[in-house]
């Protein structure tokens, strides 16, 4: 026998003999626990310390009438009991919400027991029912709320329920009638077979089948999922029905595609990046060893790229890097290979040049030439046209045991020797580079230390009138190395210039002038209008805190800025002329005057001339040198100290050697003068002697 839950009944009678024979008749049904109260004031404080299983009341009590305790809580049915008199009341409890009622006979109240195991069943079963539409309803809800496709289809394969997310994913109307719906007309030709031949059986035998198939919606639009196939038994072990949970993958593919492209590709020119160039140069490396048909790797700079950057700003050097990119592709056959290694360098790989050695190179060196001069083409960007050119180092790939990283460092080697002859030009690479570049690393290093160290020095080189008085001075950085002794600027400018450490060292060269400046003020050396020239850089000039870096030097040391001359080339200020003009003019507004250094050698000098603010110039040395002799070099320096006095310039004439010199230029009236012939450059010591032994007498 199944065991019987017990049930706590509550028993409102106010008849004791009534009370007693209802509690005869529970007294055989062990499963009964009853309790017996004769008021409805101590009904209702039963019911709220114990809730009872079920309530039988009978409807008149001493205190009130018993239908107040119809429905005092859920699972707690309640049977009304009334006399003759009554049943039109208990009618009306019933329709209030009693489970039941009885007409108080012996009869009936002796077979209560059977009566409230009735009404317990069918209460329990009113309550299983609820249950189980709520749990259905907060099913659906969720199915509904869930984003992913949810489907229901029977055997046949005709579909029973669709959630809202599978609706909108394939086109099917909020209202549409699904009943003739088969999922499997959904798919694409390829997955539907797929489904069929693999996907059901695989769900049969396994419960479960999960792949990756495309839906087709209404539209037309394919749609990538994640898919997953369940099938449904009852107790029996029968097949009842299939269920499946789509989710849309698309996004999360592309998110996995642009993983892979970022991976392996370049955002902002979409070549190659250095992962993926490995690949295709080892790849390479392979072939050629294979087919011992010579290839080449091209190491691909862009001169003074950095100017750019410096002077237009990123998003123009950006537009740059583009355009270059745009050109390589251009340019290349289809089984070569463009790749930006980073920055302003590209990576060429020339596939399949030739068998034979030399026809290779030859091959190698008409394709780069090519390169080169497409770079150099006009560049334009923001209405203002920039002439861009590369350096271009070349290693050969052959049969030799070199592996690609061998060879890009050959390419990057050979590129750093064009650099070093002048750049816009290629070389290809040879064994003696690789101890240049060791030497050159080397010597970057080693001037990394010279600043910290306190290595360099200024030397004063004067300046002189017609007179061969003292006007001014230029600023010349020496480097007295510890080992080598005083080592030429001509040895470490450029590797200063190409290294970036020209920004800090020319910063120290300014500081360090202008605090010298202030020592010879003070020792009364100077007269009001001596000048103090200083050479800018070109990276330093293009450097973004140029400006503000010369306003705070001026704020500590205490300087007449009418005093200073700042010496810049044309090469500074070619690539953007007007951010050039501004950025003198930020510092002509304090009082500082600017130069234009190495007139005359620039393609566009005259040209440019007209727009600088500059208030001096310097006739280079080279229409100097020669000027006693060469016709044509005094033709140009007459022409210059024309074009001056019209523009209301000063010039001073550099690298005169020679009192022929000297007095040539006297009658071409040139006014100041810088050279050996009036004095080398000086230690900061030795030029407060020469100072001192200019100074007139009081």
């Amino acid at each position: 026998m199944r065991n019987q839950p017990e049930y706590n009944i509550l028993l409102v009678e106010d008849d004791p003999g009534h009370a007693a024979l209802i509690n005869r008749a529970f007294e055989s049904h062990a499963h009964c626990h009853l309790v017996i109260t004769a008021t409805l004031e101590q009904a209702k404080s039963l019911i709220n310390h114990s809730s009872p299983d079920l309530i039988i009341t009978d409807v008149r009590l001493p205190d009130g009438h018993g239908t107040e305790l119809l429905n005092p809580g859920p699972g707690c049915p309640t049977i009304v009991m009334t006399n003759y008199s009554d049943e039109k009341v208990a009618v009306s409890a019933m329709k209030s919400g009693a489970a039941d009622y009885i007409v108080k006979t012996q009869e009936t109240m002796t077979s209560l027991p059977r009566t409230a195991s009735r009404v317990m069943r069918e209460w329990r079963l009113v309550i299983d029912q609820k249950l189980a539409r709520e749990r259905q309803q907060r099913l659906t809800a969720i199915l509904e709320a869930t984003p992913d496709l949810i489907c229901i289809a029977n055997l046949d394969g005709f579909v029973t329920y669709i959630n809202q997310s599978g609706r909108k994913l394939l086109g099917i109307g909020k209202d549409e009638d699904i009943s003739r719906i088969r999922l499997a007309d959904f798919h694409s030709p390829a997955d539907g077979q797929k489904i069929l031949s693999e996907g059901i059986p695989h769900a049969i035998r396994e419960g479960m089948w999960t792949d990756e198939t495309t839906f087709l919606a209404l539209n037309g639009e394919k749609v990538l999922t994640s898919q997953v196939l369940i099938s449904h038994r009852n107790n029996r072990g029968d097949i009842e029905f299939f269920s499946t949970i789509a989710r849309d993958i698309r996004h999360l593919r592309a998110a996995e595609e642009r993983v892979e492209y970022l991976a392996y590709y370049d955002t902002l020119t979409g070549l190659p990046n250095r992962n993926e160039l490995a690949k295709r140069l080892d790849m390479e490396v392979s072939r050629v060893k294979r087919n011992q048909n010579h290839g080449a790797l091209l190491f691909i700079d862009l001169d003074n790229f950095k100017y750019i950057n410096d002077s237009m700003g990123h998003p123009a050097g950006d537009m740059v890097l583009q355009e270059m990119a745009r050109r390589l592709k251009a340019h290349l056959r289809g089984d070569d290979t463009v790749a930006r290694l980073g920055g302003d360098e590209f990576i060429v790989i020339l596939s399949g040049l030739s068998q034979d050695g030399r026809e290779a190179v030859s091959h190698a060196r008409e394709i780069a030439n090519k390169i080169r001069d497409t770079i150099a083409m006009e560049c334009r960007v923001h209405d203002t046209e920039l002439q861009v050119t590369a350096s271009i180092g070349i290693s050969m790939i052959t049969r030799d045991e070199h592996s690609g990283h061998d060879l890009l460092r050959f390419a990057d080697t050979a590129m750093y020797q064009a650099k070093r002859e002048g750049r816009n030009r290629l070389e290809f690479f040879s064994e003696g580079m690789g101890s240049d570049v060791t030497r050159q690393l080397e010597l970057e290093n080693q001037l990394r230390r010279a600043l910290k160290e306190n290595q360099f020095q200024l030397y004063y080189q004067p300046l002189v009138n017609a007179s061969m008085e003292v006007i001014g001075a230029e600023a010349l950085i020496r480097w007295e190395h510890p080992e080598l002794g005083l080592v030429s600027p001509a040895e470490f400018l450029d590797v200063l210039e190409t290294s970036g450490q020209i920004v800090e060292v020319g910063g120290w060269v300014i500081e360090t002038a202008l605090k010298q400046m202030t020592l010879w003020l003070d020792q009364g050396l100077l007269s009001s209008d001596f000048l103090i020239c200083i050479n800018i850089s070109p990276r330093q000039f293009l450097d973004k805190q140029f400006a503000e870096n010369i306003h705070s030097q001026l704020e500590r040391i205490n300087v007449p800025t009418k005093n200073i001359i700042m010496e810049v080339t044309e090469h500074n200020i070619i690539h953007n002329i007007d951010d050039a003009i501004q950025r003198m003019q930020d510092l002509i507004q304090r009082g500082i005057s600017f130069s234009l250094d190495d007139f005359g050698t620039g393609y566009s000098s005259l040209a440019h001339l007209k727009n600088l603010p500059v208030s001096h110039i310097k006739i280079d040395r080279s229409f100097v040198e020669d000027i006693c002799n060469d016709t044509g070099d005094q033709a140009m320096v007459a022409s210059i100290l024309a074009l001056s006095t019209h523009l209301g310039l000063e010039v001073v004439a550099e690298g005169v050697e020679e009192l022929a010199q000297f007095e040539l230029l006297k009658k071409f009236n040139c006014k100041y003068y810088q050279g050996y012939y009036f004095s080398k450059p000086l230690s900061d010591q030795n030029m407060t002697d020469y100072l001192a032994k200019k100074k007139p007498a009081a």
